[in-house]
Formats: C-alpha cells, sequence, structure tokens
C-alpha cells in the first residue's frame, strides 16, 4: 500500500468538494471542525467494484459489468472480501476495502418489505482514499495504484487550488409525520403487554417522518453538519440516493484485533440556562429507567461480541457515561474484546448486527415486535455506514440521525428503547426531541410538540 502527504485543512469539507461530483461519492466524517470528539475523516469515490443488494438480489458492478446473482449477499461480499483482505502495515486507519452501509434490514432475508425505496446494501471496493488525521493536523492520500485521478487530486491540495464552491439551490416543503401521535402511543402500550407477558424486555419503537424535496443534497448537507455535528456522521451519493447522517453513535469498530461499541441508551434534552443544562446532565446519570435501559444493552453487546472475542476478554470499559451533543444528552457505554484470530470484522459485523441498542432485547423477538407495529422497511435508519479495511480494522456507526433521500422524497426517523416502566407518553416525547433540529429545520420551525 503507498500513500502520500497532501495538505491539511481543518475543514475536511475542502476536500468532499473536490470529490463530491463523481461516482459513489462517501464522506465519513468526524465534524472535528465543529469541536465534535471525533479523529479521522474518510473520503474516496469511483470504486472498483459495486455491490447492491435487496434481500438475496444481488447485483455487483465491476469493470462496467454487471452480473446478477441470487444468494446470500454477505456470502457474495466475502468473496471480494476475502479476494482483497490483504495484509497492510499503517497507522492510519484506512487504506483500502469497502465502504457504504448495510441497512437494517440487510441480514433479514425473510422480511416481508421488498418494495423498500433504498437497496439493504450498498458498498464498494474503494482502492484509495484521503485520510485525515485531526488530532496530528495531517493529510495523507493511500492508494494501491497511481493514476492521472489521484495525482490530478493531489495537484489541487498540495498547490491550495481554490475551488470554486457554488452552492447549490435545494428545497423541501410539507413535512408529514406518518405516525400519528395517538398510534405512538398505543403502540407504546402494546410494547409494554408484551413486557409484561413476558416475551422481551425492551423494545426499540420508532416514528418517520417524509418531506418532499428537491435540489442538491451535498449543499444539505454541509447545513445539516453546521446545525448538527456529530462524530459519526456521513454523506453517501449513488446513483439518484444521498444518504445524510448526523450519528452520535459508533456501533463496532475494529482496530488492531481490538474490537469496540459503544451503544447509546438514555436521553434528554439540551436547555439554554447553563445551569439548569448541567442538571440535565445530573438527571440523566441518576435515572433508573434509563440505568435500566442502558444495562440491558450492554449485556445484549457483551454477548454478541463474545461470539467472536477471545474468552474472558470482553470488558465493560465505561457504563453510564454522560456525552453531549447539539441538542441532547446522552448516556453512553463502551464495550471492548479481543477480536479472536479466526475471525474478520466482516464476521463480528454479521454477529452482532443489527446493533442492540436500535432492536430491544431479546434480539430476534424485539425485532419481530418492531416489524409488527411499525409496518414499514427502516432502510439505512438504524443499519450502519461505514468502512471495512483490508488490514481487517472497521469502524461503523449506528445510522441514528440519519436522512435517506430518494425521488423527491426526503425520510427520517426517531424512536427509543421502550421498557416495563415507560410512560408512553414521555416516550413519545423523547422521540421527538432526538430529532428536533431536523424538525424544526424542515418544518421552518412550525412543527411544535
Amino acid at each position: 500500500m503507498n500513500k502520500i502527504k497532501i495538505n491539511y485543512h481543518k475543514n475536511s469539507c475542502y476536500y468532499a468538494d473536490i470529490l463530491k461530483n463523481n461516482e459513489w461519492f462517501i464522506f465519513l466524517d468526524s465534524c472535528f471542525d465543529k469541536g465534535s470528539e471525533g479523529r479521522y475523516c474518510i473520503l474516496s469515490c469511483d470504486p472498483v467494484i459495486k455491490i447492491i443488494s435487496k434481500k438475496n438480489n444481488i447485483i455487483v458492478e465491476k469493470d462496467g459489468i454487471k452480473s446478477s446473482y441470487k444468494e446470500d449477499p454477505l456470502t457474495v461480499i466475502k468473496k471480494y472480501y476475502k479476494y482483497s483482505n490483504i495484509q497492510h502495515s499503517s497507522d492510519l486507519p484506512f487504506n483500502s476495502g469497502f465502504m457504504g452501509y448495510f441497512g437494517y434490514d440487510a441480514f433479514n432475508y425473510t422480511d416481508s418489505y421488498i418494495d423498500g425505496r433504498f437497496p439493504d446494501i450498498a458498498v464498494g471496493l474503494y482502492e484509495w482514499a484521503i485520510v485525515i488525521d485531526h488530532v496530528e493536523k495531517s493529510a495523507w492520500l493511500t492508494y494501491e495504484k497511481m493514476n492521472s485521478f489521484i495525482k490530478k487530486i493531489i495537484d489541487i491540495v498540495n498547490l491550495d487550488i481554490k475551488i470554486k464552491v457554488k452552492k447549490l439551490d435545494y428545497s423541501f416543503s410539507n413535512l408529514n409525520q406518518l405516525t400519528s401521535k395517538d398510534q405512538y402511543i398505543k403502540d407504546v402500550k402494546k410494547i409494554k403487554k408484551y413486557i409484561s407477558e413476558g416475551d422481551c424486555y425492551q423494545v426499540n419503537y420508532s416514528q418517520n417522518f417524509e418531506v418532499d424535496f428537491i435540489g442538491d443534497t451535498w449543499s444539505l448537507y454541509k447545513d445539516i453538519r453546521n446545525k448538527n455535528p456529530a462524530p459519526y456522521s456521513s454523506f453517501f451519493k449513488f446513483g439518484e440516493n444521498s444518504i445524510i447522517s448526523s450519528s452520535p453513535e459508533r456501533f463496532i469498530s475494529v482496530k488492531d484485533n481490538i474490537v469496540e461499541t459503544k451503544p447509546i441508551k438514555g436521553t434528554l434534552k439540551r436547555l439554554q440556562d447553563k445551569i439548569k443544562d448541567n442538571k440535565q446532565k445530573d438527571i440523566l446519570q441518576n435515572d433508573e429507567k434509563n440505568l435500566s435501559e442502558n444495562l440491558m444493552i450492554v449485556d445484549l453487546l457483551r454477548n454478541d461480541l463474545s461470539k467472536c472475542c477471545d474468552l474472558n476478554s470482553v470488558k465493560v470499559e465505561k457504563l453510564f457515561d454522560i456525552e453531549t451533543y447539539a441538542s441532547v444528552h446522552h448516556m453512553v457505554s463502551t464495550i471492548k474484546g479481543k477480536l479472536n484470530n479466526k475471525t474478520k470484522s466482516i464476521d463480528i459485523l454479521e454477529a452482532c448486527f443489527p446493533g442492540g441498542s436500535i432492536t430491544g432485547a431479546p434480539k430476534i423477538r424485539s425485532m419481530e415486535i418492531i416489524s409488527e407495529l411499525e409496518k414499514r422497511p427502516r432502510g439505512v435508519y438504524c443499519g450502519s455506514i461505514g468502512y471495512l479495511d483490508k488490514n481487517n480494522n472497521m469502524d461503523t456507526n449506528i445510522c441514528i440521525r440519519t436522512i435517506m433521500i430518494n425521488n423527491g422524497k426526503l425520510n427520517f426517523a426517531a424512536g427509543g428503547g421502550i421498557v416495563y416502566d415507560s410512560n408512553p407518553e414521555d416516550e413519545y416525547i423523547e422521540s421527538l426531541e432526538k430529532v428536533s433540529i431536523f424538525l424544526k429545520f424542515f418544518s421552518k420551525g412550525s412543527f411544535t410538540w
């Protein structure tokens, strides 16, 4: 693997503006310039292999030739991942490999929602990338083979050529709340009944919103990241589909065979008064309901990680930490383990997917209840965006605070973990608080609760 140092820019959108018009442009954005906790940003475009799946219907495009398959999509992806899985020694988190997303139903082949607007999986094999380390204030272009396109990028960045960036227009209208308040509360009560009958302990139930949208999705992303920066943000555009994610939550990372997951369970809105806002953190830190929610998901993820980690290596590094974002405080725990030598990062992704923090416990029964009550495909929402590097490193988010745009429609969703002592009215309000910035923005301030 080769790498060349290039000029560093604190705002990684500088590099994105160079690449944004190319096919399958992807930007894994830590929003460091906005003061978030992130460190690295990764960008690329024009993957050599593109893989799209809906259930077991798979299309692979390589060298301009499209091939169709009807089998388990992960089996197809693993064939290419195995082919490309060459050990590289590098201090960079990503050199070359797969980037893209796995939707909520990516490995749920029995689900009936085959007509969702977005594919279940869209990943590309990228043989080069721009990697920015904001802690070291350095930027690198890493590649397998030099070509004229890569040379052009290096020249633009190193000569500090000013890119003429014209902010393109976009517009939106008709914010539609697709689940009524009455229906949301009714469904929460039904979940509580399932819990009381012993079906499950917790179910992550969500509602979704739809907006009419036309215009430039990259301009929208830059406006969203200004309003709601988050350390696991991303922008991904392939064909007519765009994904905008302002996720604060890491799903699974693998670095030098150390696995980490950081589930979020427990949320309180931020307040303008600093003293009252700090009290909100204390309230969240000591709330028994949120503590029990978080602990249930920690136990679920400890079990998931143990499927692929060395015996007795899975440990809870941090329990019930409070992290603060633009509009909310979150309770976050951190779990780590040592990946066993026979396991690849894609295997642990499969073993833990989808994330327990957005399903509930036990996972399978919770997902059945989610399907019954939500009556819609979640699509990208509650799936994962990230990378699978050739050196077996991986980092993925949980696609919360995530927007899907396709065919003139913009969709986003929000929910929360329902437990036995959940108050239905409070759960409804909490779901709205999580996407309050989206609701205010896309309703132009008219949506109230």
